[in-house]
């Protein structure tokens, strides 16, 4: 199938923009040029969700997580966690090593909260930092029977704003400040996204303020002149998960 000239303008956007990431990571190391492909997917709360009883919440709720595990145990999950929002907009998130994005669907889409009708999926191809749940699921390994402490992070979903002029903007500029804050140790994940008619990039601080993040990407300079917009989560993943 053919891609409208929106979704081709913005393909292009997404490769200038990992370009942009792996030039502007290069002159600063070699451990910061390497990229992964993933699949982001959003669990977003399903439109025709129903009234549940408190067992059947916890009847899915158990078998989502054992469907987590088995993911994971399958290397396919790398990483997931439910959205700390006050307004849920996002019940969680899967971060996937899939094959396509009908792949990460397929996947997505046989999680008990999807069958039960709870959550919908909302699929996005990520070009994130080598290594995401690495750490982690080495450490489980050595210390099954430890608690997992949850880390809790400011998401930032990073997209076309009202002055985007179809891919012309200097998206350097945007990768070169995203490294300057990786060099700094503020971040724990970043990348852009591919493919996709609206959503640029994902970006993931260490802290859970979404305040102080806002106060952080609000000095990117496509975002200070309206080429791109940032609405912010809070996200919360297994310590070790998250590779920066």
């Amino acid at each position: 199938m053919a891609l409208s000239s929106g979704v081709k303008t913005l393909a292009l956007a997404s490769a200038a923009l990992a370009a942009a990431l792996v030039a502007v990571s290069c002159a600063s190391g070699p451990a910061a040029s390497a990229r992964a492909p993933y699949y982001v997917v959003f669990l977003r709360p399903d439109p025709a969700r129903m009234p549940m009883s408190t067992e059947d919440r916890r009847r899915i709720q158990g078998a989502h997580m054992a469907n987590i595990q088995k993911l994971a145990d399958e290397g396919i999950l790398a990483a997931a966690g439910p959205m700390g929002d006050t307004r849920v907009t996002i019940s969680g998130i899967f971060v996937l090593k899939a094959a396509s994005a009908d792949d990460a669907r397929r996947i997505a889409a046989m999680d008990p909260t999807v069958v039960g009708r709870r959550n919908t999926v909302d699929e996005h191809a990520w070009w994130g930092p080598p290594g995401i749940g690495d750490a982690y699921f080495s450490w489980k390994k050595a210390h099954p029977d430890a608690k997992v402490g949850m880390g809790v992070h400011a998401f930032c979903m990073v997209a076309r704003g009202p002055a985007w002029n179809g891919g012309s903007e200097p998206l350097e500029d945007h990768a070169r400040y995203l490294e300057s804050l990786r060099a700094s140790g503020m971040l724990a994940a970043a990348g852009p996204v591919g493919g996709d008619p609206g959503l640029v990039g994902i970006v993931v601080f260490k802290t859970s303020s979404v305040v102080d993040a806002k106060a952080i990407m609000d000095g990117d300079p496509l975002v200070r002149s309206g080429h791109l917009t940032v609405d912010y989560h809070r996200w919360l993943t297994a310590d070790r998960v998250l590779p920066w």
